[in-house]
């Protein structure tokens, strides 16, 4: 099982899209996948036309035991379970900040351990909170979704400022950098996305278009790889010798061949 952390602490920068359209991705590959929301904001159960819920604090509300594989929820994709969260998730954050008699890092970690997937995607808030340290602590490796504009990257430098903080109880790495938004027709994607890459290197992958099927899909509860599978957003871009570069496809590609634990 491998634990991806979906993270930015930028808002806006396309992270519950990228979580919701990888763990598709790789359900469709045949893998056994769970995604869990982490945000109050609940958009996960949006994006996948699910009702709201609020399985996660349930999952994770001290002494409440409730084990895992009963608060997930199927998603009607073959392969692909759902923890969802709503506004009770903030209520969540109080509790688990006040627990003393345990390490409260830990409980996220502890509530997927031996879970019965293959792939688990964290879809994390923008805000640094406990929520984000348990899923830093939780994971195998962040995947970082950027716009490609000052604030963001700021972002993520900040992001790995973080990882770095917890080092001491986290084996968690860096997996890669997701430039999204790529607009090729503007010079400021272009050089933040050259910046980006002369900073961090073989960190940051080929980019993910930007596509308004992405904000048409979610308006009708439905992936990418369900709504519009030949989209620029799924397939990238033609370079100049005509090979595809960028997309979720590509994505799932390089997570699959890099990063499966």
């Amino acid at each position: 099982m491998t634990v991806f952390a979906i993270v930015n602490q930028k808002g806006g920068v396309g992270k519950t899209v990228s979580a919701v359209n990888l763990a598709h991705g790789f359900a469709l590959r045949g893998y056994r996948t769970l995604l869990v929301d982490l945000d109050p904001q609940g958009n996960v159960a949006d994006c996948l036309g699910l009702p709201p819920g609020n399985d996660l604090y349930r999952l994770l509300f001290p002494d409440m035991g409730i084990p895992l594989e009963q608060v997930v929820i199927p998603s009607g994709r073959p392969g692909l379970d759902v923890v969802r969260s709503d506004k009770s998730t903030v209520n969540l954050k109080i509790s688990i900040g006040a627990l003393a008699d345990r390490p409260r890092e830990y409980v996220l970690d502890d509530a997927l351990r031996d879970a019965p997937y293959d792939v688990i995607f964290l879809d994390c808030a923008p805000s640094i909170d406990i929520l984000h340290t348990l899923a830093v602590v939780a994971a195998h490796y962040l995947l970082v979704p950027t716009r490609l504009d000052q604030l963001a990257v700021k972002g993520v430098r900040d992001m790995l400022v973080t990882l770095q903080s917890l080092s001491r109880i986290t084996t968690c790495e860096l997996g890669a950098i997701l430039p999204t938004f790529y607009d090729r027709t503007t010079n400021e994607s272009y050089l933040q996305l050259k910046h980006l890459a002369e900073t961090f290197r073989d960190s940051v992958w080929p980019p993910v278009p930007q596509d308004v099927v992405c904000r048409e899909s979610t308006r009708f509860g439905k992936t990418l790889w369900e709504y519009a599978p030949a989209t620029r957003a799924i397939t990238g871009y033609p370079d100049k010798a005509g090979r595809m570069i960028g997309g979720y496809k590509q994505v799932v590609d390089r997570v699959e061949k890099g990063l499966l634990q």
